[in-house]
């Protein structure tokens, strides 16, 4: 499973289509043309538009791909992938997202071509297993004349979420609540079917506004997500001692050591995502921004530097603050059970009140009435 270099502060792509976004390959000379498409697909991103970043990336447009999809544009590109607009003819011309292998991998050698074609297909695999309406429908999988994979993606349009923190502009709770529920609902999913994403980022999410209204947020970029099992090197898959999966700001300690992971990571992401949501700045922050410095900390063992979020926030609850910081320990056994219990603790604490019946112990317990 390919990784992408970790990204302290900068994202790897923004705005309003999916693009699958994971390592930056090497650089050698092979044919593309020697790889058989198999039957596992990945997940998507947004990306901006940056159709005049890559040559040869027009030459998809005006084409008609298995005679379904005609390429109107370039809606973002990756290291690893490219996105366009589609129409898919049989059916009325809908708009969809072809995500489609990097033309820089036509040049690499075929060791590079295997993992990266076989990573965007496991995207699309594991799109097609969930249903959590998080996620966006994966229509079909299939392959260029030259051999290069792609999947097609219900296209969406909205604002990333990162759009949404905001040091003056505050969510309001029941917004934050709303999105963190359907975030959390999604990765449960996920976590129940044996996956962890490991790269829960306010970059991998948008929110988009249906015409009722309501808000329904959208997460993506399955490049590193990795498979809960008992053999420890799949745990470790594509794992670099310099260089781990997902990105700083919001991995959890056991991540960026390259330990076990499992969905208690993921919280540890969503809970530094809603800590930022709230104070408009980011939960783990170093002297030094650089990813090295973060990655210092995480796998030290000090606590972690994350600052009161009272301190930002004073007007909160202190029940709120005591629940995002929980998510955040450095040890995963003192964070919440899963997800969702992150945001159901959350939730009461806004109201005011607190958890009778704590579900783990350790911090939680001395936080919420429970066995010390």
């Amino acid at each position: 499973m390919a990784t992408r270099p970790i990204e302290p502060e900068t994202p790897h792509m923004t705005s309003q289509s999916r693009g699958l976004l994971q390592g930056r390959p090497s650089q050698n000379n092979h044919p593309i043309a020697s790889f058989q498409p198999q039957s596992t697909p990945s997940s998507p991103a947004f990306s901006v538009p940056r159709s005049s970043s890559r040559p040869g990336l027009d030459g998809l447009l005006g084409q008609i791909i298995d005679g379904e999809f005609e390429i109107i544009k370039v809606l973002g590109t990756g290291s690893h992938a490219d996105v366009y607009l589609a129409r898919q003819i049989s059916l009325g011309n809908r708009e969809v997202a072809l995500k489609v292998l990097s033309r820089l991998y036509l040049t690499l050698p075929e060791m590079d071509v295997r993992r990266a074609s076989q990573a965007l297909q496991r995207e699309g695999q594991l799109l097609g297993e969930l249903h959590a309406g998080c996620f966006v429908d994966v229509y079909r999988a299939g392959a260029l004349p030259d051999g290069r994979p792609y999947i097609a993606l219900e296209n969406v349009e909205g604002r990333m979420l990162s759009e949404f923190i905001d040091k003056e502009k505050r969510l309001a709770p029941e917004v934050l609540l709303d999105l963190l529920q359907q975030w959390a609902d999604g990765l449960a999913e996920l976590h129940a079917r044996g996956w962890v994403h490991r790269d829960v980022t306010p970059r991998n999410a948008m929110v988009e506004t249906t015409n009722f209204g309501t808000r329904r947020l959208m997460t993506f970029d399955f490049g590193t997500a990795t498979a809960i099992t008992g053999r420890p090197d799949r745990f470790r898959m594509g794992w670099e001692p310099d260089r781990p999966a997902g990105t700083a700001s919001y991995m959890s300690p056991e991540q960026a050591s390259g330990g076990v992971v499992d969905g208690r990571s993921d919280q540890f992401a969503l809970a530094a995502i809603a800590y930022e949501l709230l104070s408009g700045v980011r939960a783990l922050r170093t002297e030094s921004p650089s990813a090295a410095a973060l990655l210092g900390y995480l796998r030290g063992t000090e606590p972690i530097p994350v600052q009161p979020l009272q301190r930002f926030r004073p007007d909160l609850p202190s029940e709120v603050c005591n629940v995002i910081h929980a998510g955040l320990d450095r040890v995963p056994e003192r964070r919440f059970d899963d997800v969702e219990a992150f945001v159901r603790a959350l939730a009461v604490a806004f109201q005011g009140g607190v958890l009778s019946t704590p579900k783990s112990a350790g911090l939680l317990g001395m936080l919420f009435g429970g066995k010390k």
